[in-house]
């Protein structure tokens, strides 16, 4: 299709506007924390609630980007997103919050599956890795300038002010891009449906290579969620960093991550294009080692924290690219946005885990070390798992 890069960096701005709003609550906890007045556990329900309505909706979100298409199912998709964050602005409440975020992640459960629809669509195999990988920078630069951005509004302006800027960021696709993603607004075409995967009717669940691909999806998903609630805390408690500060460590973390689905992504495109699953194994490994030095030495040197922070977001961060496109690549041209659901889904559960085993572990011991420790043990899993599976797994890829 031609013009598939002008609409990739539409498709990428729009993504990144939407996670400036969604991966904004990260940063923003230290006020929630302020202003709700809440427990270090509470703190773990943020993000769950954030993703508990993809766990409910990422598969029919599938479905509707392979029927109706990208430009409707993505658009409408942050519309709910952009309605939810402005309720929660508002909201009188902990538990209405948490409600309003709940709304915010039913839409955000449809955007993903439908950009997964959208690689597919538009790009040969040889550039679908490089393609996910600027797609998924917009996620990791939307969480950038969120970190960099709304604590210094919710320091000046206040809490509410700065969920109100995120609403309004993530509208801004909704009005500006109808009209240049007409030419996405198709669903999967009647001619594919007889040579690639039916995913509609579960046959996936009966593949054990897939099954173990879905899995590691849920522990790095367990692994990101618990990086993205409790680093910045754990800047705050444990190095003594003020809360600005830990907000530079959070957008060092979502920088590492976005340089490394880049370069995963278009390494994986030039070298090893039929074992992508070996760099979801080399993201594993990164992950275990970094945590693993956040369980034995607490650093609060802040050039020094600022690298491991970088590093850390490559580990939990850096894998998802990838993930997404031997999902589509799963899915075919007929189920690419059902399969991008599945493993949406896959990583939700992860999503809504992980904080909660982060933050028992850490009331548990009363101290970072035990659960960094734990969680660099998953993502050593992750890499076992991906190195014995991973043969079988990329054999299940459609690469036409």
């Amino acid at each position: 299709m031609s013009g598939r890069w002008f609409l990739l960096a539409v498709l990428t701005a729009s993504y990144g506007a939407g996670a400036f709003g969604m991966l904004g609550i990260s940063p923003l906890s230290p006020s929630l924390v302020e202003d709700f007045a809440l427990s270090r556990l509470e703190v773990a329900l943020i993000v769950p609630s954030i993703y508990l309505g993809g766990l409910f909706f990422s598969l029919p979100g599938g479905q509707l980007a392979d029927r109706f298409g990208v430009r409707k199912s993505l658009l409408g998709g942050l519309a709910v997103v952009a309605g939810g964050l402005l309720a929660g602005a508002w909201a009188p409440a902990f538990p209405t919050f948490l409600a309003c975020l709940f709304v915010a992640g039913v839409g955000w459960s449809v955007v993903n599956p439908a950009l997964g629809r959208a690689i597919i669509d538009l790009f040969p195999v040889r550039e679908r890795g490089m393609a996910m990988g600027i797609k998924q920078m917009g996620l990791t630069l939307g969480g950038v300038a969120s970190a960099l951005v709304l604590p210094v509004v919710a320091a000046s302006l206040g809490l509410r002010v700065a969920m109100a800027t995120c609403a309004v960021v993530v509208a801004l696709p909704v009005a500006l891009t109808y009209r240049v993603l007409a030419r996405l607004d198709h669903g999967a075409r009647a001619d594919d449906r007889p040579h690639t995967l039916h995913a509609a009717d579960w046959s996936w669940l009966r593949r054990p290579a897939l099954l173990v691909f879905f899995a590691t999806g849920l522990v790095l998903g367990m692994v990101q969620a618990a990086v993205l609630s409790y680093l910045p805390l754990y800047a705050g408690q444990a190095l003594g960093f003020s809360a600005i500060q830990a907000g530079l460590l959070v957008a060092s973390s979502q920088a590492g991550g976005a340089v490394a689905r880049l370069a995963l992504g278009a390494a994986s495109d030039r070298w090893l294009t039929g074992q992508r699953s070996l760099w979801l194994a080399l993201t594993g490994l990164v992950g275990a080692l970094i945590f693993t030095t956040y369980a034995a030495w607490p650093v609060n040197g802040a050039a020094f924290a600022g690298v491991l922070a970088f590093a850390s977001g490559v580990g939990a961060y850096g894998w998802v690219g990838i993930f997404f496109v031997v999902s589509a690549e799963v899915g075919g041209r007929a189920a690419a946005g059902l399969l991008s659901g599945v493993a949406f889904a896959a990583i939700v559960v992860g999503l809504l885990t992980g904080p909660a085993a982060f933050g028992l572990l850490l009331v548990r011991a009363n101290s970072y070390a035990l659960p960094w420790a734990v969680f660099a043990g998953l993502a050593a899993l992750v890499t076992v798992a991906t190195l014995v599976a991973g043969p079988a797994i990329d054999r299940q890829r459609v690469v036409s």
